[in-house]
């Protein structure tokens, strides 16, 4: 087998498992936004574990390298310029890979925007609770008066 075919097969392999992790990200958009909190964590397994293959692949793919005598920190257009042919190939698994992290990332950040805001509102609401909850902290006190239970006390 040619170094062209390993790393093709590598790289189609993580292509699969990229493309894993880009569908359960596109999953966790809809968790998130309905608050499903223990399929959240389910997810979040599942995506380590994709993500272990992925390194395992990616270390599988340093081994190739390692063995052909090509440095593991060689750009991919560098790979692609040294292979005689079947460069088309290469450079549609590039544009391929390049693709999924670019949606992987764009993904993740609307998740990891989500996530902030939902933990904002969090806070928000326990806030309020708090407060509603908690006796003013200045005045005067009259043992005979409730405890003011107005939303807008803050506590010191």
């Amino acid at each position: 087998m040619t170094f062209k075919d390993e790393l093709m097969e590598i790289l189609e392999e993580e292509i699969k498992e990229l493309e894993g992790i880009r569908d359960l990200s596109y999953k966790k958009t809809d968790i998130i936004m309905n608050n499903e909190v223990e399929a959240l964590q389910n997810m979040t397994k599942e995506e380590e574990r994709l993500i272990l293959k992925i390194a395992a692949l990616e270390d599988k793919r340093l081994k190739l390298f390692d063995s052909w005598g090509v440095d593991k920190n060689t750009p991919f257009s560098e790979v692609i310029a040294k292979i005689p042919e079947g460069k088309e190939e290469l450079t549609e698994i590039r544009d391929r890979l390049n693709k999924l992290f670019s949606d992987i990332k764009a993904r993740n950040d609307i998740n990891n925007e989500l996530i902030k805001e939902n933990i904002e509102w969090i806070e928000f609401n326990m806030n309020l609770i708090t407060q509603a909850s908690s006796p003013a902290t200045y005045g005067k006190k009259d043992k005979n008066k409730e405890p003011n239970k107005s939303f807008f006390d803050r506590k010191v």
